[in-house]
């Protein structure tokens, strides 16, 4: 009889830690850029722009087709205007950190075509990737853009404030902190110089500028929860099914409302060497590719995991943590 409660014992204590391990969530840290919703937005009777999920997308409300000219195009971030990038610079830029050292050069100018809106839905046009130049490197003396300005001097004094709030015993940055910002406060600031017209071959092009800034910078723990996919037999039959999208949770309060559909929000992942006084910002975004789970973000939007992101709270309980600084990129131990 005692050895097969022995027995029962062993099975018991080994299904717990099965399940356990399952459960085990590994976290990082993120710094959170809450970009001014009111400021993200331009519209007129013609076009909208919009600063969303790090792009810039734009949405005709004509009947008529709209062409931007790329060769009288700017992006701005943090005070410097910029050519916008040819697809290949764009890669180049994001992978690198660093803003792209020529503008738009060919035989032909090079345009992007806005259809007509013919129903109630439009789907915006994507114009180009507004997040390149935050992610790389930074120093207390240099940046990704090469760039050291206001916007980046007053970003290393609030990182030297957040990360000493969220600090913990044992030197883990295991807290959450956060500041909300004015204008002139702010730690980042992107936008673009939009040219268009309803004729490509005509001298007449309308100039729109839409800029935004960080209004709330939050530095908090975080984790990716992978979606569940469907099973072989849940993909039979002539129902409809979606797949539910990896949810992004920060151990925060969201700053405000937004529509997850049009996040205002970038969030970078944030790894820092604090005796160095270094830190590095890299992206949050998983491919669905798993022999390459983290690569560069671009326009291709079908080989992204589609992902929502969840203020769990400040006070949030995440039950049994593992914590790490070094190694791994997000993952969710779930199986």
């Amino acid at each position: 009889m005692k050895k097969i409660t022995f027995i029962v014992t062993l099975i018991v204590l080994s299904s717990i830690s099965a399940f356990a391990g399952n459960i085990t969530t590994y976290y990082r840290n993120v710094l959170v850029f809450a970009y001014s919703q009111a400021n993200s937005v331009y519209e007129d009777d013609n076009i909208k722009l919009e600063i969303y999920n790090e792009r810039l997308w734009a949405t005709n409300k004509t009947t008529k087709t709209i062409f931007i000219d790329l060769a009288q195009c700017f992006a701005f971030h943090n005070g410097t205007s910029m050519p916008l990038f040819t697809p290949s610079e764009e890669q180049n830029a994001f992978k690198n950190g660093k803003a792209s050292k020529r503008g738009v050069s060919t035989k032909d100018d090079v345009y992007i075509t806005i259809a007509p809106s013919f129903g109630s839905k439009q789907k915006e046009t994507y114009i180009c990737n507004m997040s390149s130049r935050i992610y790389g490197k930074y120093s207390s003396s240099e940046t990704p853009s090469n760039d050291f300005t206001d916007y980046d001097k007053r970003l290393l004094t609030i990182i030297g404030e957040l990360t000493e709030e969220a600090k913990t015993k044992g030197g883990k940055y295991e807290g959450t902190a956060s500041r909300h910002l004015t204008e002139d406060e702010s730690i980042n600031n992107i936008g673009a110089s939009i040219a268009y017209a309803f004729n490509k071959n005509t001298e007449n092009w309308t100039s729109v500028t839409l800029s935004t800034w960080v209004c709330d910078v939050i530095f908090a723990p975080c984790y990716l929860e992978k979606a569940q996919k469907l099973s072989y037999k849940e993909k039979k039959g002539f129902n409809a099914k979606e797949t539910d999208a990896s949810a992004l949770h920060i151990k925060a309060d969201s700053p405000f409302e937004f529509d997850e559909d049009k996040c205002p929000l970038i969030v970078c992942d944030w790894k820092g060497n604090f005796n160095k006084g270094t830190f590095e910002l890299k992206h949050t975004f998983k491919f669905v590719n798993p022999k390459s789970l983290w690569k560069i973000v671009n326009s291709q939007d079908d080989i992204l995991e589609k992902r929502i992101i969840k203020f769990d709270g400040k006070n949030a309980d995440w039950g049994r943590l593992s914590y790490y600084s070094t190694g791994i990129e997000f993952t969710h131990q779930s199986k």
